[in-house]
């Protein structure tokens, strides 16, 4: 009875943070020129959608049935290889003075997206790759998806849109709740099953949770080579999978305590490195703006310098 409470409370506050941070992105969101913006790139928003739906799943669970390893772990790399949609992905992008707009864009379309693969795929995937695992309907993944996931992000859009003078004072709230709520939930989950965190080490988790932001960022990267600050959204979009959707499924559907420590580490890892990469990125754009100001200093100080010495000399 102990472990079902504890079980309880672990899943009460990872679904929410689910509401929370969905309603808090719905209330920040500008949907009309995150839509607008989408639709300027859409040829860069086909190949993240490519990567993060074809290429990176492909990749993934690809690893998990070729890799001797136990079931329920190779269902949470299902898990983690078809959902996308990072709620972190702006925030990060941002913090490495990214193209953050774009980073928006294509998280809320690849949101939705996750609903259609991960109901219409994943059952699928999961047989194929641990055979003797309990078989989920389409409908039984599609639901929660929807009313802990999508819906709150809907009704935050609508809010915004009706009352945007109101809500607007919502959004720091909403995501100091959620921030926490995440916390509260991972910290509990890893104490509580702390014994299958050690299990797994020799199991190839935690290769696949350095690889799978890895390739993510090698993948994005290349989409758009010229500009740095597209390069870095791109590279963070198709680095980190989504937690949100990841927390729901585990909850709902797949609720094996392997399944869900594969995707804490590989989700928990990536944040990790992202954090520092965005962090180098941001540094390394300041520097770059601030030798290409002195350097603009230093030639007005220079052209100065030649109109008052007239073109007679020094």
């Amino acid at each position: 009875m102990t472990g079902n409470m504890t079980l309880l409370v672990i899943n009460s506050f990872g679904l929410l943070f689910v509401i929370t941070n969905s309603l808090a992105l719905g209330l920040r969101f500008q949907v009309g020129q995150i839509l607008a913006h989408f639709f300027q790139h859409w040829r860069l928003a086909v190949w993240l959608l490519l990567i993060n739906f074809a290429i990176l799943p492909a990749l993934i669970i690809g690893f998990a049935a070729i890799v001797p390893i136990n079931a329920d772990i190779k269902i949470g790399y299902c898990i983690v290889a078809l959902a996308a949609g990072a709620p972190f992905a702006p925030a990060i992008t941002r913090l490495a003075k990214g193209n953050a707009a774009m980073c928006t864009a294509m998280f809320l379309v690849m949101v939705v997206v996750t609903v259609i693969a991960a109901s219409s795929l994943l059952p699928l995937t999961v047989s194929a790759v641990a055979p003797g695992a309990n078989h989920v309907a389409n409908w039984d993944i599609a639901w929660p998806l929807l009313l802990f996931v999508i819906s709150p992000l809907f009704i935050g859009c609508l809010m915004r849109l009706r009352y945007e003078e109101v809500v607007s004072s919502w959004v720091r709230p909403l995501f100091i709740i959620s921030i926490t709520c995440l916390l509260l939930y991972t910290n509990l989950f890893v104490v509580t099953f702390s014994s299958q965190f050690v299990s797994i080490w020799g199991s190839g988790a935690y290769i696949a949770a350095i690889a799978v932001p890895i390739l993510g960022i090698a993948f994005g990267s290349v989409i758009s080579i010229k500009d740095a600050g597209t390069r870095h959204a791109c590279a963070i979009t198709t680095a980190q999978r989504s937690i949100t959707a990841a927390i729901i499924l585990t909850i709902f559907n797949y609720p094996q305590p392997l399944a869900n420590v594969s995707v804490t580490i590989i989700n928990g890892i990536g944040i990790v490195m992202l954090l520092i990469l965005a962090i180098e990125w941001r540094r390394a754009r300041a520097q770059s703006s601030s030798a290409s100001t002195s350097v603009a200093t230093s030639g007005r100080a220079d052209a100065g310098h030649l109109r008052r010495a007239g073109p007679g000399g020094e």
